[in-house]
């Protein structure tokens, strides 16, 4: 009999499952909280990076601190840029600390790794100076993302040897809600060749690759392809999910598809909205296999109409599988942001 975890493994080797696999669900999921990267927790910090982070009770996720900027000249990073030694970081007690509660042998392990390339570089120098530098400096800024990488390299190194994940997710955004924040060979020309050392770098540590990138990014569908990219989240509506899917789904595991800006993240929408929103993208995506049922949750409490959702839809699959499912969980109370916030003061 298929285990959820070899179930949603065949999502990500893009092969039809057994039913609707979903992270919420068939996935234990942290940020590494030995990592001082971005917040220390809730208030204003700053990172071994040296930038300024805030981070408030009800934020969806933390912020570089309004008014600060690290780097105020792409021409002098080697000068102003320090980067830290990941090697120095407490990776054997952030490990026992994070995974403490991981079913290993029922559900996939994935770690995220926030700040991908393009977000490091607009972190440090703001999003504003960060997309001109991609023109006006091509050279100096096509260097510090290479400095970056190397170090997001060492970095997932480290993850693999004491977290032992199945899965790397890292975070970069290329897109605004209708058009990516550059042209594409712009990306093709300074950012893709250190993010293909990346995705080459957690393969050869045998770990799966899954890339966040929020926004317009249907442009770039067949480098990721190239680039062996696993699974792509969140997929907002703006890239015609369900087209894309039945364009590439056979080499390209889609995470997603959800109106989150119309129904799920909208202020004051209903449990019941939300089901039906939920409801509607499974039966739409679901078919042929090679998806994830994963909306990208601002709020946690979306979970709980993806849950009921999800065990309606896949009760005549589990049982024509034979599969007998654990009982319904209850509905997560924090985001991974908050989580890990809890998990430092801890």
């Amino acid at each position: 009999m298929i285990t959820a975890r070899e179930n949603i493994l065949k999502a990500y080797r893009h092969e039809k499952t057994e039913w609707v696999p979903a992270q919420v669900l068939d996935q234990n999921t942290c940020l590494p909280t030995c990592v001082p990267e971005g917040p220390a927790g809730y208030g204003t910090t700053i990172d071994a990076f040296g930038v300024s982070w805030t981070f408030e009770q009800g934020m969806p996720g933390p912020m570089v601190t309004v008014g600060t900027k690290l780097l105020e000249d792409i021409g002098r990073w080697r000068d102003v840029v320090k980067f830290p030694d990941p090697a120095s970081y407490d990776w054997e007690g952030g490990a026992s600390r994070d995974t403490a509660a991981w079913d290993r042998e029922h559900k996939i392990q994935s770690v995220i790794v926030v700040d991908g390339l393009f977000e490091q570089l607009h972190a440090m120098t703001g999003i504003e100076d960060a997309l001109c530098y991609l023109l006006t400096d091509p050279e100096e800024t096509y260097e510090l993302l290479g400095a970056i990488a190397d170090y997001r390299i060492r970095e997932m190194e480290l993850i693999a040897r004491y977290y032992k994940p199945d899965k790397i997710q890292m975070h970069d955004d290329y897109g605004t809600n209708n058009r990516m924040f550059m042209a594409l060979d712009t990306w093709r020309e300074l950012i893709k060749p250190h993010l293909k050392r990346i995705i080459d770098a957690v393969h050869g540590l045998g770990m799966i690759y899954e890339h966040h990138s929020c926004g317009y990014v249907a442009p770039m569908i067949e480098d990721f392809i190239e680039l062996g990219i696993d699974g792509l989240n969140p997929l907002q509506l703006t890239n015609d999910p369900y087209e894309l899917k039945n364009q590439y789904g056979d080499r390209l595991c889609f995470v997603g598809g959800f109106d989150n800006q119309g129904v799920l993240d909208r202020q004051g929408a209903t449990y019941q909205e939300r089901y039906e929103e939920i409801m509607y993208r499974i039966k739409l995506m679901a078919p042929g296999g090679g998806w994830v049922a994963h909306p990208t949750m601002v709020d946690p409490t979306i979970s709980e109409p993806l849950i009921d959702a999800l065990y309606e839809y896949n009760a005549p699959l589990w049982e024509k599988a034979g599969y007998t499912p654990p009982p319904k969980p209850a509905a997560p109370k924090k985001t991974a942001y908050a989580q890990a916030d809890s998990e430092k003061k801890g």
